[in-house]
């Protein structure tokens, strides 16, 4: 016999993910020797930008197939702006990591593509698994009067 997921179960397992890769993402971030010297790769673009990029685009992707509601997973996506440009500002205090605006760009670009493929992801998964409305994050309908 199969077990199959119920909708509850695959929120929660990408509510999982995304709190695991933010998780992540804070710890490599703040750690003062994790990355090596600047190093550019096409013009003004370094393979930290790519990195911040792709970090966050992965993030950005996972956060709209957490959240059953719309507006909350738009939410979340300003949230992962919001967290990238405070981890730039705090790398202020790292006497070996440069907060740069590049990077902040690079953050918001990875955000945009990933949000983009999120939420195109979701509505596949949420047209296999539709969002539960026994689900604590289910929206909730008016009851008719």
């Amino acid at each position: 016999m199969q077990h199959k997921a119920s909708p509850p179960e695959v929120q929660r397992t990408f509510f999982a993910i995304l709190m695991a890769g933010i998780a992540l993402l804070l710890t490599l971030s703040l750690m003062s020797d994790f990355m090596p010297p600047y190093r550019p790769l096409y013009g003004p673009v370094s393979l930290d930008n790519v990195l911040h990029g792709l970090a966050f685009a992965c993030l950005a992707c996972v956060a709209p197939l957490a959240f059953p509601q719309r507006l909350t997973a738009l939410a979340s996506l300003v949230f992962l702006a919001l967290l990238g440009f405070s981890l730039e500002f705090w790398q202020i205090f790292l006497p070996t990591r440069r907060c740069t605006i590049e990077d902040a760009l690079a953050n918001l670009l990875g955000i945009t593509i990933g949000g983009i493929i999120g939420f195109c992801l979701r509505k596949a998964v949420f047209k296999r698994f539709p969002p539960s409305q026994s689900s604590p994050c289910a929206s909730h309908k008016k009851a008719p009067r």
